[in-house]
């Protein structure tokens, strides 16, 4: 995956925080869903996340058929979910290791660090 798009050098450098796959873009596609839920398959371009189906949900459920109709599929059960941890990441500022914000006369730049 080429790093020279900005969605891609933002997922790069944020990856080292550990947080997940950063989004350059993480609202949902508007009038296509309104959250990213667990079951969710779809695929990532320009730093979106495109939701095609889910695979928790039944293959005629409403939510499921926004792109076209699926095939038959039985929904996958894994039984409750007890290992997921809701921890939000609170809004704000998030910087890789090499990178600080400098404001010069509210023009706001990327520097390169000294090594």
């Amino acid at each position: 995956m080429p790093v020279d798009q900005p969605w891609n050098i933002y997922r790069e450098q944020l990856s080292s925080l550990h947080h997940g796959y950063a989004l350059w873009e993480p609202e949902p596609v508007e009038d296509l869903y309104d959250k990213v839920s667990i079951g969710d398959v779809g695929y990532m371009k320009n730093g979106f996340f495109y939701r095609m189906f889910n695979v928790i949900l039944s293959w005629d459920d409403p939510a499921n058929n926004r792109l076209g109709e699926l095939e038959y599929y039985k929904p996958l059960d894994l039984g409750r979910f007890v290992n997921i941890h809701k921890a939000p990441l609170r809004k704000g500022e998030y910087y890789s290791l090499k990178v600080s914000p400098r404001s010069n006369s509210h023009n706001i730049h990327a520097q390169v660090p000294d090594e």
